[in-house]
């Protein structure tokens, strides 16, 4: 999974980078660039997606709350597919005040994560209904991230979000933010538990292979007593 994941951000990079301040098809309707850490794009619209991270090994993030690009301010509104995906180290993420929208995959593979600040009373979307990188709470976080992933929302907020689709997974949603001492805590428990779920895929996949070769050779046996 980590192979595919450093081939598709590889990928994306060397599209950036070849396209780097911008690249537009027909009359300029999409345009990419990269600005600080994250590659971002624009659809014909007056905002822009965040749609990779540049530096896996990041361990703290702010999701800013506009670019700018060409002399025109962009506000970042959605957080992309696979934005975050396989940033190991990523502890914490701060979003902006904006109502943004997360799309498939986005904090996928992160075992780290522990903190998700967000400012705005208004809960960002888990997104359902893009026409192609929709999904619940399991598409966008490890099953894990309900259990180990704080989430700290404005005074007051809190009965909305453990109300609303897609937050109400989180079990840890509160108006402070954790000590240190908790955060290692859940460092050490998150990658116990993405250890604990690697490992019951791998298993899952030996018996897979299991049931696999038993059949291979039932009919490799079948062969040798027809002849």
């Amino acid at each position: 999974m980590k192979t595919s994941i450093l081939l598709r951000r590889f990928i994306v990079t060397a599209f950036a980078v070849a396209l780097l301040s911008s690249m537009a098809w027909g009359d300029e309707r999409i345009a990419r660039f990269k600005q600080g850490l994250f590659l971002y794009s624009n659809w014909d619209a007056p905002h822009v997606t965040l749609d990779t991270c540049l530096d896996m090994t990041i361990t703290e993030l702010h999701i800013p709350d506009a670019v700018e690009h060409n002399g025109r301010s962009y506000p970042v509104v959605e957080i992309g597919h696979g934005a975050f995906q396989g940033c190991h180290n990523l502890v914490k993420v701060f979003f902006n005040e904006l109502e943004v929208s997360i799309l498939r995959d986005a904090f996928k593979d992160c075992p780290c994560l522990q903190v998700l600040v967000i400012p705005c009373s208004t809960p960002p979307k888990i997104q359902t209904n893009h026409p192609f990188y929709s999904g619940g709470f399991e598409e966008i976080f490890e099953p894990y991230h309900a259990e180990s992933v704080i989430v700290v929302v404005p005074p007051g907020s809190e009965e909305v979000y453990r109300n609303t689709l897609g937050w109400s997974n989180f079990r840890n949603i509160q108006s402070t933010m954790p000590t240190d001492d908790q955060l290692d805590q859940g460092v050490i428990k998150a990658r116990i538990a993405h250890l604990e779920l690697q490992l019951q895929q791998a298993r899952e996949q030996a018996d897979r292979l299991e049931r696999e070769l038993e059949v291979l050779r039932q009919l490799e046996q079948s062969g040798k007593e027809t002849n």
